[in-house]
């Protein structure tokens, strides 16, 4: 199974956090934040409607301002007050000169009109149209006229002079000058006002309109499929109102001296546009403010995975078998005293292992040297009876023969008490000759022994007892006679020197084995006719496996009547 780091996973589970964190703050903002930056927008928009009404209440203001200048300035013009105490058409001639005089200064003011009871209007002389006196002539100059210091505006009109069209609005008042009664009308041009207004709409509004004193509507502009949407809402008597309608939002804003007003709408999408770039702001803001935390975490959770990292290649290196590393102990927290628990416990177990290895040691030691140490008792008894035998015929230097080979062989085996696994060739080949001895002794008959041995191989060491129990396998299996219990037959042994160790080989031809018994002699299985007393091939096996890990060095072949020979490959190391 791959295995999965505990920071990738860690670091996954925090940006999946932080991914999850920013789009539940988006949504909690969405909720929160955007119904109230909506309502800044359509805020935003409706301070668009009051300045461009305080505009033109601006314009209302200077119209009364002039008017009030210009009546004083008649007052005291002398030529205008001559015509109105003699009316004749060289007194007006002058007086229309002097008032052209006294309006030719302010290119806002068009033209102006003064009345008296009973004298014939006095004008301006300057661009005049015939809108201007049909204005005189309506109903609106009428009321005016006719009450005592009142004050009105009239409905905005268009008048074209010169190819230039002019929005227009006159401003009439009543005056008391020289004990009698004084009209005085200012025609001004609201193309200035206007072209202010314009900016301000066209930045503000999708759509918008004004209405004049009469609530008559004299401009508007804007997208024109919000113009009936925006016409249907009229100003009642609030100055100010705000109408949510279907698509967009109208608003309406009324002068409060001139009682002209402005009536705009904001379409839901200008609202939400208008939004952008403090919803961008808001993504951008939490987008940093998400990586920001990321890096800190990331950067902490280094920090603190570092240790964690390094006990955990630390353990992997021990699960390997590398029990001497341990693993740097960096702080006093959780992560710590893991550090120096494991570090404890590895010490624990470096010496576990020192004790179990020790002991399996030792005790393979023992098991390697009872192997080794293995005697047949039959054989023991057996020679002792021959030894007996030997000594009531009287036959002194057999008995002293004999009895030498079985104390060399007694001898031999108690040496395993010094451990000793190996020994030379030649102290091999000795013990071996020895154990003959006593065999010809004890069996009889005609045994051929032959050495094949080089003189230089006898000092090289071999593992111990390896040879006799090959030499005991030939005679009791191969060449011992049952009927007779003679022994009778060759017996060769060939050790040599080959690239990959020293080779030993022991061959008889005696009897033999068939396929089938050959076949369950090389699996080691133990046959009902084997001898279990007999130190066998399995105590061959098990001692190459203690020393090679491995039997596969030795081998055994065979034919019926023709012989054993089995082969043992010492490895050289």
């Amino acid at each position: 199974m791959k295995r999965k780091s505990i920071r990738k996973q860690i670091t996954k589970r925090i940006v999946q956090v932080g991914i999850c964190t920013f789009f539940i703050s988006l949504v909690i903002s969405a909720v929160a934040w955007i119904p109230s930056l909506q309502d800044r927008a359509v805020k935003m928009a409706e301070n668009g409607n009051e300045e461009i009404v305080r505009r033109m209440e601006n314009t209302l203001t200077f119209l009364e301002n002039y008017t009030e200048n210009l009546a004083l300035s008649v007052a005291q013009n002398a030529g205008i007050q001559s015509y109105f105490s003699n009316p004749t058409t060289t007194s007006k001639n002058i007086a229309m000169l002097s008032l052209n005089n006294l309006t030719s200064y302010e290119g806002m003011v068009r033209a102006v009109f003064i009345e008296v009871n009973g004298i014939p209007l006095l004008d301006s002389l300057s661009r005049i149209c015939d809108e201007d006196y049909a204005m005189l002539s309506s109903e609106w100059y009428l009321r005016i006229h006719e009450a005592e210091f009142g004050r009105r505006l009239s409905p905005v009109y268009e008048v074209t002079l010169n190819h230039v069209r002019y929005y227009t609005v006159a401003y009439a008042r009543n005056f008391y000058q020289n004990n009698q009664w004084c009209t005085f009308v200012v025609f001004a041009t609201l193309n200035d006002t206007l072209y202010d207004v314009s900016v301000i709409g066209d930045n503000n509004f999708d759509y918008y309109l004004l209405r004049d004193s009469e609530g008559n509507i004299f401009y508007s502009a804007g997208d024109e499929k919000w113009a009936d949407r925006t016409a249907a809402v009229t100003p009642d008597a609030a100055l100010s109102d705000r109408i949510k309608t279907d698509g967009g939002t109208a608003m309406v804003r009324k002068g409060v001296t001139s009682k002209w007003s402005i009536t705009s709408f904001v379409s839901d999408a200008t609202i939400l546009h208008s939004l952008a770039p403090y919803s961008l702001g808001l993504m951008l803001a939490l987008t940093i403010f998400l990586i920001l935390i990321l890096a800190v975490l990331s950067r902490s959770l280094g920090a603190m995975m570092q240790p964690i990292i390094a006990l955990s290649h630390t353990m992997d290196g021990a699960a390997k078998g590398n029990l001497s590393q341990k693993v740097p102990i960096g702080s006093n927290d959780e992560i710590g005293l893991l550090q120096q628990s494991y570090n404890k416990m590895l010490d624990d177990l470096q010496n576990s292992i020192a004790l179990i290895a020790e002991k399996e040691r030792r005790e393979q030691q023992t098991k390697f040297s009872l192997l080794i140490s293995q005697i047949d008792p039959h054989f023991i008894c057996n020679t002792i009876n021959s030894i007996n035998y030997l000594a009531r015929k009287g036959r002194c230097d057999d008995v002293i023969t004999v009895n030498t080979a079985l104390m060399t062989i007694l001898r031999d085996r108690l040496r395993v008490n010094d451990i000793e696994i190996t020994d030379s060739i030649a102290n091999e080949i000795r013990v071996v000759e020895q154990y003959i001895v006593i065999q010809r002794f004890m069996y009889g008959g005609d045994l051929q022994f032959c050495w094949q041995v080089e003189e230089m191989l006898r000092e090289e060491q071999i593992p111990k007892n390896m040879i006799q129990p090959l030499v005991e396998n030939s005679l009791f299996h191969g060449l011992i006679n049952e009927e007779s219990g003679e022994i009778n037959g060759e017996i060769r042994i060939s050790i040599e020197k080959t690239e990959q160790g020293i080779l030993l080989r022991v061959s008889d031809n005696g009897a033999g084995m068939d396929k089938a018994r050959l076949e369950q002699v090389r699996r080691a299985v133990k046959l009902p006719e084997e001898r279990g007393n007999k130190i066998g091939l399995s105590n061959i096996r098990a001692r190459l496996y203690y020393l090679y890990g491995s039997a596969d060095g030795m081998t055994i072949q065979s034919a019926l009547g023709q012989g054993t020979t089995i082969t043992i490959l010492f490895p050289t190391k």
